[in-house]
């Protein structure tokens, strides 16, 4: 008897979720029309000194994106630039780098270095000309 009146609790409990379900169903998002439209965001890091940011594109020798491609660089800031912070970061999937919170006044330029399997190139920062900088990088 007990276990009849379990059943029927189970079966009118399932009847009141099933719409529920095919709803969820409905308004899940399909995946693969839905990822097509988003655009790949771009690996970041920060540097926690301002406003400024640089984004870095790099390409290979064939212009097909290098992935795990290494930046470096060496920020001097502060009076007199006594205060210094290095920074090192990869490329991501799509090739592009973000460095963010960079700052606004740097005493000298900032140069930041990209290199993989053995090819390195250079670009220079310059926050006075362009605080949101846009580099395409070439490894050749």
């Amino acid at each position: 008897m007990l276990a009849r009146h379990y059943t029927e609790m189970m079966r009118r409990l399932f009847l009141a979720i099933l719409p529920l379900l095919n709803l969820a169903m409905l308004c899940a998002p399909q995946g693969s029309s839905q990822s097509a439209a988003v655009a790949p965001v771009p690996a970041e890091i920060s540097a926690d000194l301002g406003t400024c940011s640089a984004l870095i594109t790099v390409t290979g020798g064939d212009l097909k994106p290098v992935y795990a491609a290494k930046m470096t660089t060496h920020i001097r800031y502060g009076p007199f630039g006594t205060k210094k912070l290095d920074l090192e970061a990869f490329t991501g999937a799509d090739g592009q780098l973000k460095i963010t919170n960079l700052p606004e006044v740097l005493k000298k330029p900032m140069y930041i270095y990209i290199g993989k399997d053995g090819k390195q190139e250079m670009v220079e920062f310059r926050p006075d000309l362009r605080c949101h900088a846009t580099f395409a990088v070439e490894l050749k």
